[in-house]
């Protein structure tokens, strides 16, 4: 890691004279929600049925995200995994059973079954992330992932008793014996609103604000000066909205139904609690702007651009109305200018040529796999190569090779060991058969013995008779 090392980082934003962004606002409730269940997901759910809010949609499940009713209502449609829900306005919500939550693996199947996910922006499940670790330290992330995100910074700085009360859930969920929480410098209103709550167990600690300090591998470096992955160092990463939502699943029973996130236009933003599944042109009254016909959802660095009709979901942190100018793509140059960047110490420029056509055995030799897509490479790429889009193509693509390997290599374990199965069974009838072939031929055997082993062998071939000659004869007139 040399992060630190590194003079010319990504500085971006807007700059406040002061960073208070309490009072996060709640927009109406919306007409009709579009909730993407996802690929996978089992929806258990039909169309022309009543719901409620917060109730399950999808059939929980250790592999996918379940996806809950975001209001209550009729459900209209299910067309590609997308549930449409048309809102009574009542907002009924959905009566969970309060939880008996007594070890890791309860934690796990409770946050599977309310459909947590890592509020950062990856969104990757909660339950799985536990499940992949039994850690030393917990590590709380409040530092905001993007330049031009600040929906973490107002949830702290309004709500940070409850976010000490989630961290307090994910210590026994996890059963950490450390806590770390990481925050730029620069967020003074959020760092005295921690400070008022947090016990004396539980260290805070302040980085420098310089994108990318958010990404947890950078940011565990940041606050405790170990290198390595978090894995190697028995830690574990959770974002400060993620510990938010233990907080209300938990204590509350409540499943994932509301995101926060960021509304930035020109030089001014708002943080708004929506429901998951409204799009934008219904949140368009909180604009100050009609919306245009294309937005960026995710961040100024990270972010993608989207059409207006886009729906929020679970990782939608930010929305920019501010679209990303078109740019020529030009040649590379070699300038060697995405290396001198890269926080992950990565060789873009190398990666690059080795991502069309995919070249697995290199992207594999330059750990690819440690991209973290801050897009950094792309801010100063003077060719303007869509750098961080294509190595996550690549990544993506080399996952899909590696399920298909794993998926064969399962096959073909399956396949060996019933060939296996099949030989043994076949082995051990054809020593029975000799043994009887034997006995049989053995002249010290009576003619009583003989008759008798004879008489056993058609009486074993009789009982295994499915149906008897008479019944044949009786069907066949």
């Amino acid at each position: 890691m040399i992060f630190y090392k590194k003079q010319n980082r990504i500085r971006g934003g807007l700059q406040f004279e002061t960073r208070d962004f309490g009072n996060i606002e709640t927009p109406p409730l919306p007409d009709a929600v579009n909730i993407d269940c996802g690929n996978e997901a089992e929806i258990t759910v039909s169309p022309g049925q009543q719901v409620l809010t917060g109730q399950p949609l999808t059939k929980p499940d250790n592999n996918v995200i379940t996806s809950h009713a975001s209001v209550s209502g009729v459900i209209t449609s299910i067309d590609k995994q997308v549930v449409s829900i048309k809102s009574d306005r009542q907002d009924t919500r959905f009566q969970f059973a309060k939880p008996v939550l007594n070890s890791s693996s309860d934690y796990q199947a409770y946050f599977c079954k309310m459909g947590l996910i890592g509020m950062g922006g990856a969104g990757f499940p909660v339950h799985q992330k536990i499940k992949s670790i039994t850690p030393d330290t917990l590590l709380i992330n409040a530092a905001e992932c993007d330049p031009a995100i600040y929906c973490d910074e107002a949830l702290i700085q309004e709500r940070a008793a409850e976010i000490v009360k989630g961290i307090h859930i994910a210590l026994h969920a996890t059963g950490a014996k450390n806590c770390i929480i990481g925050i730029e410098d620069n967020k003074t209103k959020a760092i005295e609103q921690l400070q008022k709550h947090l016990p004396v167990n539980i260290e805070l600690v302040q980085i420098p604000s310089i994108y990318p300090s958010g990404a947890e591998q950078s940011l565990f470096y940041l606050c405790t000066g170990k290198s390595g992955t978090l894995k190697d160092n028995k830690a574990i990463c959770f974002n400060v909205a993620t510990c938010y939502a233990m907080h209300q699943a938990v204590d509350f029973c409540r499943p994932l139904t509301t995101r926060i996130l960021s509304i930035v236009q020109n030089n001014s933003v708002r943080n708004i609690e929506a429901r998951i599944g409204t799009s934008l042109l219904t949140l368009q009254p909180m604009f100050d702007q009609p919306l245009p016909e294309k937005v960026i959802c995710g961040g100024k660095m990270m972010g993608v651009t989207v059409n207006k009709n886009h729906c929020i979901n679970k990782t939608t942190n930010s929305i920019l109305t501010t679209e990303k100018p078109a740019q020529q793509i030009l040649p590379c140059i070699r300038c060697g200018a995405c290396e001198e960047i890269c926080p992950e110490n990565l060789m873009p420029q190398q990666l690059y040529w080795h991502t069309s056509p995919i070249n697995t055995d290199q992207l594999q030799d330059l750990t690819l796999h440690n991209c973290i897509e801050c897009a950094c490479c792309d801010a100063v790429c003077p060719s303007h190569i869509p750098l961080a889009a294509l190595f996550n193509a690549a990544k993506s693509q080399l996952e899909d090779e590696k399920n298909a390997y794993q998926k064969a290599e399962l096959a073909k374990s399956r396949y060996e060991k019933r060939l296996n199965r099949l030989n043994s069974q076949a082995t051990r009838q054809r020593k029975q058969l000799d043994s009887k072939t034997a006995q049989l031929s053995d002249g010290k055997n009576s003619d009583a013995e003989k008759k008798a082993l004879i008489a056993k062998a058609l009486n074993r071939k009789k009982s295994k008779t499915p149906a008897t000659d008479k019944s044949r004869n009786n069907r066949s007139l």
